[in-house]
């Protein structure tokens, strides 16, 4: 498959490096010249001069129309994209085409796109009359979030006689951002927004759950009893209680895992592509609940700190600082990096730290800073289990070499129980969750969070 595209490519670059290249009306005539004139070439003695000198005049004639063509000079194409490209998700890419020839021109159009995207509708056709300008869209489905390089623009302009395709160029390149989760945050708008404090009909407002008073309503059987207002009670002569919702401006911070186990691929992604798509819709869920959303990405280092924040343009700041993010090889230092981050923070927050726990020695440090944020902070981890080595320990063998790989899956699954189970011991909440449902797991147990008023 990677030979086959090469070889395009080889071929792309080949054509494109050429001023002109012959239309498919120039090799039908050649084709319907040299067909229709076999019998002559072989019962005539001298009959291979005139299929010959057919072909040269038809030859001449593409030379006169690539000639006398429409300049590609004359042809001004730009490519205007004013905003983020999403990972994942169809984006439409415009071309605006404007004609400065005196003629009517067929264009054929072709875009130097970014690598590891797919296209729709590429090459485009456009014809353009003399003098105006028209629109062209493809769309385009980047499938790897970071910057992306366009190149130039390349079209071909049709001669009058159609015979030929003159070559133009136009200098266009230019790097886009590729944000992750936004396909992912689109999906889920609606549950996001179901779940809205500000929703009525939502659970997440039912009498009794939550602690920021909202109002006061009759007593109905079934409601706790604590939350009885005995002041109105008496001045009403009836049982009054208070209705509470989801406590507002809470404190969201999110940690993430930059090292080395992050960097292994699941379902065609990174470990930290999906931890990030999921972190990014729980900080667009918790910014529209009126929460204060941080994140840090630590590696040995801190990669990106944001602050707890819930001001406008939080999210845009988020998106900013990690889509370009990428896992390495190296240990992440999650005490060294985060041990006086808790501190800082007086105010109650909860803490998810996406990450993998797969590796003893690498988590042991993870261990001890989820025990530094008890009892102060709330930390939940956030734990990819990988389909492919749970499928592996399950499979039957069927030679030696089965036999062994799947031991070894065996004990990669062990140790990360082992790692799981400690940090339950101590007061840590772990959500276990496949990749293909992080993300809703994610989103599921920050609503449950907040309706138990955990913090």
């Amino acid at each position: 498959m990677k030979a086959k595209s090469a070889a395009k490519q080889v071929k792309r670059e080949t054509i494109r490096a050429l001023p002109f290249t012959f239309s498919r009306r120039f090799f039908i005539l050649l084709a319907v010249i040299s067909a229709a004139f076999v019998p002559i070439y072989f019962y005539l003695d001298k009959g291979a001069g005139i299929p010959l000198a057919l072909d040269t005049i038809l030859l001449l004639t593409a030379i006169l129309d690539f000639v006398s063509g429409p300049s590609p000079k004359r042809i001004e194409i730009r490519r205007p994209i004013a905003y983020p490209l999403a990972v994942d998700r169809p984006n439409d890419i415009p071309l605006e085409i404007s004609n400065r020839s005196g003629s009517r021109v067929s264009l054929l159009i072709e875009d130097d796109i970014p690598r590891r995207c797919t296209v729709e509708s590429l090459p485009l056709r456009a014809t353009v009359p003399k003098g105006s300008g028209t629109t062209q869209v493809y769309r385009l489905t980047p499938r790897e979030r970071g910057n992306g390089e366009f190149g130039n623009i390349h079209f071909w302009v049709l001669g009058r006689l159609g015979l030929v395709w003159k070559h133009g160029e136009v200098e266009a390149g230019r790097t886009v951002k590729c944000y992750p989760g936004l396909a992912l945050i689109e999906r889920r708008r609606i549950q996001v927004r179901r779940s809205m404090a500000l929703d009525p009909t939502r659970a997440l407002r039912k009498g009794g759950e939550g602690s920021e008073f909202e109002s006061l309503r009759e007593y109905v059987v079934g409601d706790d009893s604590r939350l009885v207002h005995w002041g109105t009670t008496a001045r009403r002569g009836k049982l009054i209680v208070r209705r509470n919702r989801m406590e507002r401006s809470q404190t969201v911070f999110l940690v993430l895992d930059a090292g080395r186990m992050m960097t292994a691929r699941v379902l065609g992604k990174t470990k930290l592509d999906h931890s990030l798509n999921a972190a990014l819709l729980l900080a667009y869920a918790a910014l529209e609940l009126g929460d204060k959303v941080g994140i840090m990405v630590v590696g040995q280092d801190v990669e990106v700190f944001l602050p707890p924040a819930k001001t406008p343009g939080q999210f845009a700041r988020i998106l900013d600082a990690t889509y370009a993010l990428r896992a390495k090889m190296e240990e992440p230092r999650f005490y060294r990096a985060l041990s006086d981050v808790s501190t800082r923070m007086k105010r109650r927050a909860l803490f998810i730290i996406f990450t993998d726990l797969i590796d003893r020695r690498a988590s042991e440090g993870l261990i001890r800073y989820s025990l530094g944020l008890l009892p102060r902070h709330l930390p939940v981890v956030v734990a990819m289990s990988d389909t492919e080595v749970v499928g592996l320990a399950d499979s039957i063998p069927e030679n030696k070499r089965d036999f062994y790989r799947q031991g070894v899956a065996a004990e990669m699954l062990e140790r990360r129980e082992q790692v799981l189970a400690r940090l339950t011991s101590v007061g840590v909440a772990v959500l276990d969750t496949p990749p293909d449902r992080m993300s809703a797991s994610v989103l599921e147990r920050y609503f449950d969070i907040k309706l138990r008023n955990l913090l």
